[in-house]
């Protein structure tokens, strides 16, 4: 049916949150259509104008669409899905679906609760790599031991599946289409419900700077290839045994935890100011920051941001969006303690100064 005949029927689609829309990107939007939940089926071929509204109030994409499939009752039950109807987009397709995922890329960061950890001999792994040979052979490591391993070819559909059920650790190639292991790396830390999942870079990359560039972002470890079976179980199993004794540590800790939609973080830091607080606060945001705090006083700044040290706590302090976590615990170092009142007033002088 050509798409200048007249529309039918309007239908819409909310996707509540950045998360819910990467994993429709994944299986359907990315291939240039939509499947829509409905008890009342359309004949395939009916013409639809379907509006797709984007989270966090960012407005909506009309796309003329048609009807290519319908899963009724019967195959529902057969197949164990749900019934409804497949949309294929008529005006939305090639390049112009990168509209989504410069979406996602833009607003990463959704609220969501960290997840609770379990220690289970088997493991939940995703493997991802655009080269089938390797990702297949790493995947059938794991597999061969009686780990739950799921693999994906590029960080979008990584990206999707760890969403879906988060892993106990991600093994990653770098250099990948649609979205690299840099850019994975960025969008896994951006998001509290997998900001302490270890990432490991399975990679040929030695150059100093490139690794650093890693740790910096927040990679928990190299493993060169080609790999060897034993030493890669190995490593793998010592990087969660280690965050799981790390998770467990920190639950039976004090901590402040929150959403900045609700509470401020200046407001935070008076509060952690007037307590006298020692501990660690971690802020995901627009990206990940942990501040280290002794006395109620702030010690330094750790940001996957190419900011001046200095600099640090006025940019977090422009974050209005994200999660904070705030565990009590020793803090070493002997860096000169910087006020927080001071901090705040300065931050506040430089916000007027940008509003006039």
């Amino acid at each position: 049916m050509p798409a200048s005949e007249p529309v039918a029927i309007e239908l819409r689609i909310r996707y509540q949150t950045v998360d819910e829309l990467i994993i429709a990107y994944d299986a359907t939007l990315s291939h240039g259509s939509a499947f829509i939940k409905s008890n009342d089926l359309l004949p395939i071929g009916t013409q639809v104008k379907l509006w797709l509204e984007l989270p966090q109030g960012a407005g909506e994409i009309a796309v003329t669409s048609r009807v290519a499939s319908v899963r009724d009752r019967d195959l529902a039950a057969n197949q164990g899905g749900i019934m409804g109807m497949s949309l294929e987009f008529l005006d939305l397709k090639g390049e112009s679906l990168t509209i989504f995922e410069d979406f996602i890329v833009e607003l990463s960061t959704t609220a969501q609760p960290l997840p609770a950890v379990t220690m289970d001999r088997k493991l939940r792994l995703v493997v991802i790599d655009d080269d089938f040979t390797s990702r297949e052979r790493v995947a059938q490591i794991f597999h061969d031991r009686g780990d739950d391993v799921h693999t994906a070819a590029d960080g979008f559909e990584g990206l999707a599946l760890c969403l879906k059920q988060t892993p106990d650790a991600i093994l990653t190639d770098v250099t990948m289409p649609r979205m690299d292991g840099w850019q994975l790396l960025r969008m896994i830390r951006a998001r509290p419900s997998l900001a302490f999942v270890p990432v490991v870079f399975l990679t040929s990359l030695d150059g100093e700077r490139d690794r650093l560039q890693g740790y910096q972002l927040g990679v928990d470890d190299y493993i060169s290839k080609p790999h060897k079976p034993d030493e890669l179980c190995a490593r793998i199993d010592r990087l969660v045994a280690r965050m799981h004794r790390t998770a467990k540590a920190q639950s039976e800790r004090k901590t402040l935890r929150g959403d900045l939609n609700q509470v401020t973080l200046g407001s935070l830091l008076s509060f952690i100011e007037g307590e006298r607080l020692t501990g660690e606060l971690i802020v995901v945001g627009r990206s990940r920051a942990r501040l280290a705090i002794r006395d109620g006083a702030l010690l330094r700044v750790e940001l996957n941001e190419p900011v001046p040290a200095s600099e640090r706590i006025y940019r977090v302090l422009d974050w209005t969006r994200g999660q904070f976590d705030f565990v009590a615990q020793a803090v070493e170092g002997d860096e000169k303690p910087m006020n927080l009142t001071g901090v705040l007033l300065e931050h506040a002088r430089r916000s007027d100064e940008r509003a006039r």
